[in-house]
């Protein structure tokens, strides 16, 4: 139980990082080269990881956990809105009103499911 709840909290804190980093992107404006952006994606894909390792640790440890295991099933979700608003700005190339909001909120929705998730977890249920 404990190496779950520390996995879901090591992938908290590379969202935190992430959010960070994109929020910077974001100030920066078009252009902001390559590397910027390279760390963003590398540390989205720790977020990755981490979500997969926690699903996996989770599975292993509890089966009877259903709100700990929905929430991080919304971050999947969260992860993959995320993956496909982020890919199809990269590739428009133009500033979209649309995509940068639902990349945001759907960063934020993430935030809010691991917390929940950590709840959950600490409450056991």
């Amino acid at each position: 139980m404990n190496s779950v709840l520390i996995s879901v909290i090591v992938m908290g804190l590379f969202v935190v990082v992430t959010s960070a980093i994109g929020l910077r992107l974001d100030h920066f404006g078009e252009p902001y080269g390559a590397g910027k952006l390279t760390i963003h994606i590398i540390l989205f894909f720790f977020v990755a990881a981490g979500l997969i390792a926690s699903l996996n640790k989770l599975d292993g440890v509890i089966h009877e956990k259903l709100y700990s295991t929905a929430s991080l099933y919304v971050v999947g979700l969260t992860v993959l809105t995320n993956a496909i608003t982020g890919i199809a700005m990269s590739i428009i190339k133009a500033i979209n009103k649309k995509l940068i909001s639902i990349h945001k909120f759907s960063t934020i929705l993430m935030a809010l499911s691991i917390l929940s998730s950590i709840a959950f977890l600490i409450l056991e249920i």
